[in-house]
C-alpha cells in the first residue's frame, strides 16, 4: 500500500512562529489558503501532508518577499521540532551519532521519499539528502531550511560558533549569496548537483557535553515507536520484524526477504524506494542498533554479537560497526 508522505505538524508550528517574530505575519491565512488546519501544530504527534507543506513554505516566500526565508526557519529551529530525534540528537556521543540517527530516524520528521548519506572522503564527513522520487521535489524554501535546520542542531549541540567546512545547494544563489554564507559561516557552492554539508572529521568525532547513553535509547526506541503507528502496514517496517528472525540465521539476503514477504524481488526493491530506503540501508540500520544494545547489555562477547548479527565473522562486524560509529566494538565498551 502506498501512502501520501507527511510532514510534522510542529515543522508547521516553526513556519508560523518564524512568520510572526521575524516578519510580524500572521500565519493563519496563509495555512488556510495552502489547505492546512493552523490549531493542529499544538499537537506534538500531527502531521500535515508533504506536498502541502511544501505549498506553505512557497506561500510564506512570496507573503514576505524573502526568498531566504527558509535560511531564518532552519535557524529558529529548535529539538522539540524534531520530537523525539532532536533529543537523541542532543543526547548522541557525537555529532556523527546524531547524523547518523537522522539518517535512521528521518521518517518521525517526514515520510518524503529522502536518502540521507554520510561518508568520510579525504579527512572530512559528506553528509547528502538526495530526493529519490521525482514527484516529490522539494522548495528551494523546503531545502534552505533542512540544511539550515541542521547546522542549528549542531551549533545547539555544540557551540553557536559551530560551522561546517563548506555547503552544496541545488538551486542557485537566488541573488543574494552573501545571506547564504553568512548563515553557515562557510563556503557555499549554489547549482549543484546534490545537496550537503562537508564537516571537519575532528568536529563530528569529538564527544558532546550532552552524551546521555541511557536518554538515547529511550528516545530512539520512542522514535522507532513513532514511526511504526505512521504506517502500520510499511513494507520497510515488514522487513525490519523479518530481519530482527532471521539475522542469527545468517540468511538475511533480499531474495530470501523478498520470498517470505511473498513479493518478487523487483517489487521489494521498488516499494522500499518509495519509501526513501533500500533493504541495505534497513539491514545496517536494524545492525547497528541489536549492535549498540547488545554492546551496552554486557552479557556477550564481541563474536557472540557477529554471529546474532548474522556476520560471518568478527573481522567483518567490527569494520561495519566502526563505520556506523566511528569506534571499534571494544573501544565502544570500554567507553561505556
Amino acid at each position: 500500500m502506498l501512502f501520501e508522505p507527511t510532514t510534522l505538524a510542529t515543522i508547521g508550528k516553526l513556519v508560523a512562529e518564524t512568520l510572526h517574530k521575524n516578519y510580524l505575519v500572521d500565519a493563519t491565512a496563509l495555512f488556510r489558503e495552502v489547505g492546512l488546519e493552523p490549531s493542529q501544530t499544538a499537537s506534538a504527534n500531527a502531521r500535515y501532508p508533504w506536498l502541502k507543506m511544501q505549498a506553505l513554505l512557497a506561500a510564506s516566500a512570496r507573503q514576505t518577499g524573502d526568498p531566504c526565508i527558509g535560511l531564518v526557519i532552519g535557524n529558529n529551529v529548535r529539538p522539540t521540532s524534531f520530537h523525539a530525534l532532536g533529543f537523541s540528537w542532543l543526547a548522541s556521543p557525537t555529532l556523527f551519532e546524531s547524523l547518523n540517527r537522522l539518517r535512521r530516524y528521518y521518517h518521525v520528521v517526514t515520510t518524503v521519499p529522502v536518502h540521507y548519506d554520510l561518508t568520510e572522503s579525504e579527512g572530512r564527513y559528506i553528509f547528502t539528502a538526495d530526493y529519490t522520487d521525482p514527484r516529490y521535489q522539494p522548495t528551494t524554501v523546503a531545502i534552505d531550511a533542512g540544511l539550515m535546520a541542521i547546522l542549528k542542531l549542531c551549533r545547539t549541540a555544540t557551540s553557536a560558533h559551530f560551522c561546517p567546512l563548506s555547503v552544496s545547494i541545488t538551486h542557485d544563489d537566488l541573488d543574494q549569496p552573501e545571506r547564504y554564507v553568512e548563515a553557515f559561516g562557510a563556503p557555499i557552492q549554489f547549482s549543484a548537483e546534490v545537496n550537503a554539508i562537508y564537516f571537519d572529521k575532528a568536529s563530528l568525532e569529538a564527544p558532546l557535553p550532552g552524551d546521555n547513553l541511557d536518554l538515547v535509547t529511550a528516545n530512539d526506541k520512542v522514535a522507532e515507536h513513532y514511526i511504526e503507528t505512521l504506517e502500520p502496514q510499511r513494507v520497510a517496517s515488514d522487513v525490519k520484524k523479518l530481519l530482527l528472525d532471521l539475522l542469527p540465521s545468517g540468511d538475511v539476503h533480499q531474495n530470501t526477504i523478498a520470498g517470505r514477504l511473498n513479493r518478487s524481488l523487483s517489487t521489494l526493491q521498488r516499494q522500499l524506494k518509495y519509501e526513501g530506503t533500500n533493504f541495505q540501508q534497513i539491514r545496517d540500520a536494524t545492525r547497528h542498533t541489536l549492535a549498540e544494545d547488545y554492546i551496552r547489555d554486557g552479557k556477550l562477547s564481541v563474536s557472540q554479537i557477529a554471529y546474532l548479527l548474522g556476520f560471518s565473522d568478527q573481522s567483518n562486524f567490527s569494520r561495519a560497526f566502526k563505520r556506523w560509529t566511528g569506534s571499534t566494538p571494544k573501544r565502544y565498551q570500554s567507553q561505556l
